[in-house]
């Protein structure tokens, strides 16, 4: 029974450790399963890995092959470019090369250029200077041939041959006024006064000296002269037959006046003595005498209206028929005139001064160095003209300035006058002067009237291309006595001249206006044959009408 219990034992306990076994077994088999299966597992796992590792090492290959392949290709590239870049700097050496000597060429070119511009403006330049030259000498062929003429035609004149002398003295003007030569060279304008009429004279009736000479005013032709014989004159020129002649009426004679100046205004005549009185007159010769303080008078001013009555040492104001308070003056005066409302006083020692509109005299800077002896003021040009002890006059601006030094008479300026652009001058060497300040070639280039308007002196550039104008030379008249009086007619364009020994003329101061009445006057021109005598081959043959 034991046996039995313990086979049952046994028997159990080999059943149970059977059973514990075999789930030992089956514990281990599945763990050995699983391990087999993870195995397989993982060797599937590894299969896989190394065919994709296979692949990818396939891969890797290939794209080493590849990159193998890029890498060839881009040292390829490489060496290309390598090559490229050198042929670029071949070629960039080349175009540098190129580029320099082009530049080299075209500095070159340039130079040439500019060499062939130089030539030619060095041809330009040596055409138009010769042009120039031939112009110059063209220009002084002609006024050198106008003068010539004028002398023709002086001669052709004393010869009787008129109708000849007209035209050679037309063609003297012309030659000078087309080629900038001075028209009023003194042949050529005596020529021309010649052709005019000539110049009218006229003796005062006792031949006492003319000192002095007052036209009438808005009466061409008319004027009214005073001598130191005490004679008082209205004189009118007039034309008879092409011919002019001067006529007078006498208003007042009396030799114990020595008359110095005399005036026009108004419709009456004022004419002042040297130790007084003043005679006032009308045309019809009635006359009212005002007497006057002692001194030696020499002026009467027309200043603000009133009369400004100047003696040497003294001035006095005449107005409503007086005279008012003599004012003594500190030294004696040489010359006096009015310019803008103001008198300027000259003075016998070189001194100046000048007195306003209230009768204050103030000494001033003297506006030339020498003694002034004739004074004129030109109120259009604004133009102050003084005449001097050696008997040179100075144009003076509204500045003060004097623009030139005109020398001409020979002894002591003594009267002078301006009607526009021309001033005529008298003086102690028995001369009178006309200059055409236009024609007058300023040192700065400027004009007169560019002149008279400069404060300090100004410098124009000179156009080279342009025939210098002739120097200025006054026409210049010897008369038969001392050339005390120079007056302006109303026409603006004559003179009245006064002498010493009692001569008056009148002058045509226009060489253009009388230049205009000859070619009015001529009916023809020179002939062939006449050119080549009296003008030339030179100059080819031109006509005139």
């Amino acid at each position: 029974m034991s046996s039995l219990i313990a086979l049952a034992v046994i028997a159990g306990v080999a059943i149970v450790a059977y059973q514990l076994g075999r789930r030992q077994s089956r514990q281990e088999l599945a763990a050995v399963q699983e391990e087999m299966d993870r195995l397989v597992a993982a060797e599937k796992d590894a299969a896989i890995v190394k065919r994709v590792s296979q692949q990818m090492e396939d891969i890797a290959y290939q794209q080493k092959a590849i990159s193998d392949q890029q890498r060839d290709r881009a040292e390829e590239q490489s060496n290309l470019a390598i090559r490229n870049a050198a042929r670029a700097e071949m070629e960039s050496r080349a175009a540098r090369e190129a580029e320099r000597k082009a530049n080299e060429a075209a500095d070159v070119a340039e130079k040439e250029r500019a060499n062939a511009e130089r030539q030619q403006e060095i041809a330009l330049e040596q055409r138009d200077e010769a042009t120039y030259a031939r112009n110059v000498a063209d220009t002084l062929n002609r006024r050198t041939q106008a003068k010539g003429l004028a002398v023709s035609s002086q001669v052709r004149r004393e010869a009787g041959e008129t109708e000849v002398a007209d035209i050679l003295a037309y063609a003297s003007w012309y030659f000078l006024k087309s080629n900038r030569g001075n028209q009023y060279y003194s042949e050529t304008f005596k020529s021309l006064a010649q052709a005019t009429g000539g110049i009218p004279r006229y003796k005062v009736r006792e031949g006492g000296a003319v000192n002095a000479i007052s036209q009438v005013p808005g009466k061409p032709g008319q004027c009214v002269a005073a001598t130191n014989y005490g004679e008082v004159e209205w004189l009118t020129a007039t034309v008879n037959n092409g011919a002019r002649r001067i006529t007078s009426t006498v208003l007042l004679f009396d030799p114990a006046y020595d008359f110095r100046d005399v005036q026009v205004l108004s419709g009456k005549i004022y004419a002042l003595s040297l130790k007084g009185p003043l005679c006032i007159l009308d045309f019809k010769g009635d006359k009212v005498i005002v007497p006057l303080p002692d001194d030696d008078y020499f002026k009467l001013l027309p200043v603000r209206g009133r009369l400004l009555v100047a003696g040497r040492r003294s001035l006095c104001w005449y107005a409503d028929g007086k005279i008012s308070v003599q004012a003594s003056l500190s030294k004696p005066l040489s010359a006096i005139v009015e310019r803008e409302g103001s008198v300027c006083l000259f003075y016998a020692d070189g001194s100046y001064a000048e007195m306003d509109s209230s009768g204050r005299i103030a000494e001033e800077a003297p506006l030339v160095k020498e003694v002034v002896t004739a004074a004129h003021y030109d109120k259009a040009g604004r133009c102050l003209l003084l005449g001097v002890e050696d008997g040179t006059v100075y144009p003076v601006n509204r500045y003060n300035r004097v623009l030139e030094t005109m020398s001409a008479h020979k002894a002591r300026c003594m009267s002078m006058d301006m009607l526009g652009s021309v001033v005529v001058t008298g003086g102690y060497d028995k001369s009178a002067y006309i200059w055409n300040l236009d024609n007058m070639p300023f040192e700065s280039g400027l004009s007169f009237h560019e002149e008279l308007e400069t404060k300090s002196a100004g410098k124009r550039v000179a156009n080279g291309k342009e025939v210098p104008a002739e120097w200025l030379v006054p026409v210049d008249y010897s008369f038969d006595g001392w050339t005390l009086a120079v007056c302006g007619d109303a026409d603006g364009k004559s003179v009245w001249i006064g002498t010493s020994a009692g001569s008056v003329l009148l002058l045509n101061t226009s060489a253009d206006g009388m230049a205009a009445q000859l070619y009015d006057k001529i009916n023809r021109n020179l002939t062939q044959q006449e050119w080549t005598r009296y003008v030339g081959a030179s100059i080819p043959y031109m006509t005139f009408k």
